[in-house]
């Protein structure tokens, strides 16, 4: 406005008051979409609204660099004067620096305002070049250029910036493989639905495909990627649009569905289990996969997005332990079963640096000279809180926690630090976990740091192991028992009858003795199969020089008729419950010879109460 009056006092053109009243009115109009964009940017504006204010910027920015050009134009074309080329120069290159600080990122509306601007000045030298007119122009469209120049490669520039930003904010809300929302993003899709509408139900189902990790393992993670790529898509066309989908992790999946009848949820379950259970196809060839579905309804199962997810994983737990291939709804029960059971797995942590846990001892007699030949040591642990937690439950804990080698090792340590004070012809017997024998090195390393602490006798103990260490990979489970035997300790293949009870076993395998399970022997009198069974077992054990224990003998019938039909060693109530070491140095103390074998007198008395007790 100010270059327009004074273009007029200098020369009295109508043209530039003309100039002043556009220049006035554009610059009413740009501060007034200013004010607008202030006002209502504080409320909140969209991506159109951006855009329109934008266009308005451009459209009003045309016409005011037009005006500059056109005022500069004619300043030159009239009869030369200092002060007119001054204020033309000065105005058009003032502008065009400011129109480059401000658009520079921006070529589609730099390249007009400085071609207005610049240009209409370079135009007005050429056509009345006067003293270095040309020069003059030539200078001008060079900054015209130039600016042109600069602004495409910085657009480029920003163009490239911009494109990486929305790839690194795609990439931390969804998920890349397969195009769905990742956790974050489901996590503020739930928290959104809770705040804006706390009193509408609705559920999460928590789904995951069953033994992904053996696709994984047998046909690579490529083949794995393609499983869940094409997984994505069912659950994608099985939900429509209105279910928000986000992949957990791994093969996990977490869905939100608009729904609270029972019913229709249950339904759309199964419908997801049927369409994740048809045949993967993978490089020309069928991948055969099922999936396990876990829902927590909001708001009567859980009331947070925290709480939901967490419910609806352990309904999913609950649902692959029953074998999978099927939904479960969370249970409260469950989640209380849980907590007790991570309680356990804390407080085994302590007892394992605390010494909590302690062998107790069950002997086992040789049926034929009535003698005690050797002790079983059994883990025992008195919880603080629950009291004694029997083997059957902490064990499977203490194996899925990660625990099962150092409480093994305590065992192992202290069994035989107690058979180092018996008899030399009393031997101990130590149960050993699968989850020990798949870490067979330090299963090896525990053996030998508890046989010389304890300066027992290699012979003197005996490993005990279950059928299903033999079956998945004979030969390596092979050549580690060897290990062991080149040693000096012996083996023992326990629970013989119940698992596969291959004979072949008996031949390929170096052990020592077999320990023909309780079934067998709960039955043994009233079951002609039972005894048929146990006497050919002990036949060909006897013809493969192996020693045979028949476990769970709790009657004077039993004992009899096991050693009538010649089985060498019995194990079980009859003939005591396990005992503390206190107890086995009393038994080898006071034992004397009663009818012929070693019976402790308290042991008669309490047989009959202890007939129906577990054999923990």
């Amino acid at each position: 406005m100010a270059v327009a009056l004074s273009a007029y006092s200098i020369i009295s053109d109508k043209l530039f008051l003309a100039a002043f009243i556009v220049i006035t009115t554009a610059g009413a109009a740009r501060t007034k979409i200013i004010f607008d964009f202030i006002r209502r940017n504080k409320a909140g504006l969209k991506r159109e609204d951006y855009e329109r204010f934008d266009q308005a910027f451009f459209l009003g920015s045309l016409p005011f660099s037009i005006t500059i050009g056109l005022m500069s134009w004619r300043l030159v074309t009239y009869p030369p004067s200092m002060e007119s080329h001054a204020l033309a120069v000065g105005a058009t290159i003032g502008y065009t620096m400011g129109f480059f600080a401000r658009n520079a990122g921006r070529p589609n509306l730099l390249i007009g305002q400085v071609t207005a601007c610049a240009g209409l000045l370079a135009l007005g030298y050429l056509t009345n070049p006067g003293h270095f007119g040309y020069l003059y122009a030539a200078l001008l469209l060079g900054v015209v250029i130039a600016n042109i120049y600069v602004s495409i490669s910085l657009h480029k520039n920003i163009v490239r910036v911009y494109q990486a930003g929305r790839e690194t904010e795609y990439l931390a809300r969804y998920d890349k493989l397969t195009g769905l929302a990742n956790r974050f993003t489901f996590n503020d899709i739930v928290n959104r639905a809770i705040e804006g509408a706390p009193e509408t139900p609705f559920a999460i189902l928590f789904l995951d495909l069953d033994k992904f990790k053996e696709i994984n393992d047998t046909l690579g993670h490529t083949a794995g990627d393609e499983v869940i790529r094409e997984m994505a898509r069912r659950i994608g066309e099985c939900m429509g649009e209105t279910s928000p989908i986000a992949r957990f992790g791994g093969d996990e999946f977490l869905i939100k569905l608009d729904e609270s009848d029972h019913d229709a949820i249950a339904a759309m379950a199964s419908r997801l289990l049927t369409v994740l259970s048809a045949p993967y196809p993978i490089d020309s060839n069928f991948v055969h996969a099922t999936a396990s579905i876990g829902i927590c309804g909001y708001p009567l199962q859980a009331k947070t997005t925290e709480a939901l997810i967490k419910n609806a994983d352990i309904a999913l737990y609950e649902a692959k332990k029953e074998g999978g291939a099927n939904w479960r709804d969370f249970d409260a029960k469950i989640e209380r079963k849980i907590k007790e059971t991570r309680k356990i797995e804390t407080d085994m942590r302590v007892a394992i640096d605390d010494g909590g846990f302690f062998p107790y001892f069950q002997p086992i007699y040789s049926l034929k000279t009535r003698e005690v030949v050797s002790f079983e040591a059994l883990a025992r642990w008195s919880h603080p809180t629950y009291g004694p937690i029997s083997p059957d439950v902490f064990i499977p804990i203490a194996e899925k926690a990660g625990m099962i080698d150092e409480i093994g090792s305590l065992m192992l340590q202290q069994a035989c630090a107690a058979a180092a004070e018996w008899p030399e012809d009393v031997s101990v017997a130590v149960n050993v976990s699968t989850k020990q024998f798949a870490r067979p090195e330090r299963l090896f390393a525990a053996v030998v740091r508890a046989l010389r602490e304890s300066g027992l006798t290699p012979r003197r103990l005996n490993l005990e192991i279950t059928e299903s260490l033999l079956v998945n990979d004979p030969d390596t489970t092979r050549r580690i028992i060897q290990q062991f035997v080149d040693l000096g300790v012996q083996f023992s293949l326990d629970d013989f009858g119940t698992g596969y009870s291959s004979l072949s076993y008996l031949k390929d395998f170096p052990f020592r003795k077999i320990k023909i399970d309780k079934t067998f022997t709960g039955t043994v009198t009233s079951s002609a199969a039972s005894a048929s069974i146990i006497r050919a077992v002990s036949k060909i054990a006897a013809d493969l020089k192996l020693d045979v224990v028949a476990e769970g003998i709790e009657t004077a019938d039993q004992e009899r008729l096991l050693a009538g039909i010649e089985v060498e060693c019995g194990q079980g109530y009859y003939f005591s419950r396990p005992v503390p070491q206190s107890g086995v140095d009393a038994f080898l103390r006071t034992a004397c010879r009663a009818r012929g074998g070693i019976v402790l007198p308290f042991i008669q008395a309490a047989a009959a109460s202890r007939r129906n007790e577990p054999n923990f």
